[in-house]
């Protein structure tokens, strides 16, 4: 019942935003707004106001990295393999298919599922993997869908470029301000701090209102073993590692470790869907893979709960 209580709540709310939209009572320019409300405004607010007041750890835990980012360039180097020996995918094709194989959907699921799970104890290392998470992986996929183009550029110049989208991402921002607020221990006089708070409280539920909405623009499309490919890694293989290495090979204090193989275990995060429009190649398994994954992760998510609660 307690994970129902969890699951549940996550995922009828991302229904009712999927219904909508379905429907036509949101209309694209109306997913639009909600869309730049929620990543400009309230969910970078809500990073602030939790980073600006949790209690730092007194060093950090590379065990802690390790774990999660370890398997994050395991499987995506082994999905650029697979992807090139079962499909014969291109170079481009093959960064692609990585970055949908190692992207979770951290933001739109994972917090929700996380605090609702955990509470406000697992927002600190939450952070800490979203903090690297978009950084790591944009660079990645950058290197790899570019790295036999003429124009991809010094290695410097991809650095810079990767540097500067993420230099005005608003959760980044909404992060590094309210670590600087902790560690300066700077005060939020009351009424702003109120206003903060307000605004934050929005966060969640829009968030998952733009994913079920964004989730009807998406098709089971085809190329359905790549697809099925990418989901297999992503929220199955994945979390697997992570949980070895977390909880047997680290040691990791166990609601860090926890953090970790949840997070892990998101389904495929809408960017890599991005990613792939971008460079005008894998769309259609990716489209597929980020529906699937989305609805299985209702499943492999609540096996996670089980074995954590």
């Amino acid at each position: 019942m307690q994970i129902i209580e969890i699951i549940f709540p996550v995922f009828a709310i991302a229904f009712v935003g999927y219904m909508a939209a379905y429907l036509g009572l949101l209309k694209e320019e109306h997913i639009v707004g909600i869309t730049r409300f929620v990543f400009y405004i309230a969910i970078p607010l809500l990073l602030f106001n939790s980073l600006a007041n949790v209690t730092l750890p007194e060093e950090i835990n590379w065990g802690f990295f390790l774990s999660y980012y370890l398997v994050v360039f395991t499987i995506y180097g082994l999905a650029m393999l697979i992807s090139r020996r079962q499909f014969a995918y291109t170079s481009k094709e093959q960064g692609i298919f990585g970055m949908g194989s190692t992207y979770s959907n951290l933001v739109l699921v994972g917090l929700p599922v996380i605090t609702s799970a955990f509470g406000d104890e697992a927002l600190l290392p939450m952070f800490m993997i979203i903090s690297v998470h978009s950084a790591t992986l944009f660079f990645l996929a950058t290197i790899t869908t570019e790295r036999e183009s003429e124009s991809r550029g010094t290695f410097i110049g991809l650095l810079s470029q990767t540097g500067g989208k993420l230099i005005k991402n608003p959760i980044i921002i909404g992060l590094v301000f309210g670590l600087s607020y902790n560690l300066l221990s700077l005060p939020i006089p009351d009424p702003i701090a109120e206003t903060i708070s307000i605004l934050s409280r929005a966060a969640l539920p829009c968030a998952l209102i733009v994913l079920g909405a964004s989730l009807s623009t998406y098709q089971l499309a085809g190329k359905f073993k790549e697809a099925w490919t990418i989901v297999g890694l992503k929220i199955i293989l994945q979390p697997i590692l992570v949980w070895i290495l977390a909880f047997v090979v680290f040691d990791l204090d166990p609601l860090w470790a926890t953090v970790a193989v949840m997070a892990a275990g998101m389904p495929v995060g809408i960017n890599a869907y991005m990613f792939a429009q971008k460079y005008e190649v894998c769309i259609t398994p990716m489209a597929t893979a980020v529906l699937l994954s989305t609805l299985l992760a209702i499943g492999t998510l609540s096996f996670w709960l089980a074995l954590f609660l």
